[in-house]
């Protein structure tokens, strides 16, 4: 099978949130490429490829069917928001609430014969995420949902021996206009930490910690999803592998 030429753009494409099925590409002169739509771009046609290359090729270089079913495809999908026109920077931000360490009870243990006192020790801190979402498209995008979940895990150690769980804090935000080739910025609500640890007297030492173990957020305009981005990056891989355990 003679294959289409195509110019191929330089690097590989980031993760694409498809939005035309892979199809086969013939041009006029009947040779094909396997390849998923992505863009139109001033009469010419921008393909993903199945190694994940981007390639260009002129719109009137394809077949009449061709060509119906990009121009089709554009008017459909032209103003909506794909990842590649935005770059989204997530910043955790930290703050130390609150420190105390209190003491109660006990005594001198070899005059009164007495446990040592109850030592408690809290430490609370308090974390938020700050996302810049930079348009790299001329167009303005109104009304752009932010939903995020931040996953914190809480460990204890008690008379019961070691327990850990996973919390799931939602919430949401909204971008009322993006500019184009602007940028605009949204946050998260904040969420708190302990670290807690109890010794002395009678009772063994317990304690409980908790530690925020990222955030992921989904984007999306129009009622389309068009972005889903997490912080560590490989979170979203961790959680999905979690999940299938």
């Amino acid at each position: 099978m003679k294959q289409l030429a195509i110019i191929a753009l330089g690097g590989l494409l980031g993760t694409w949130m498809a939005h035309a099925e892979p199809r086969t590409f013939t041009n006029t002169e009947g040779n094909t490429v396997d390849a998923e739509l992505i863009s139109l771009e001033d009469d010419t046609v921008v393909l993903k490829l199945r190694n994940g290359a981007a390639a260009r090729v002129p719109l009137k270089t394809l077949s009449e069917s061709d060509q119906s079913f990009v121009t089709a495809w554009w008017e459909e999908n032209k103003d909506k928001l794909k990842p590649m026109d935005v770059r989204l920077t997530i910043d955790k931000k930290a703050e130390r609430i609150d420190r105390k360490v209190t003491s109660t009870g006990g005594g001198n243990r070899n005059a009164l014969n007495q446990p040592p006192p109850v030592v408690k020790k809290v430490t609370i801190d308090e974390f938020h995420y700050i996302g810049e979402l930079k348009s790299y498209v001329r167009k303005d995008v109104e009304d752009i949902t932010v939903e995020y979940t931040i996953y914190k895990r809480v460990s204890t150690n008690d008379k019961d021996g070691l327990d850990t769980t996973v919390e799931e804090i939602d919430g949401t935000d909204t971008i009322r206009v993006l500019k184009g080739l602007g940028s605009a910025t949204f946050e998260t609500d904040e969420v708190q930490c302990e670290d807690v640890s109890e010794t002395g007297g009678n009772k063994p030492r317990t304690s409980k910690r908790e530690t925020i173990l990222g955030v992921v957020f989904t984007l999306s305009a129009g009622g389309q999803d068009f972005l889903k981005q997490s912080d560590p990056e490989n979170l979203i891989q961790r959680l999905e592998e979690e999940e299938k355990r």
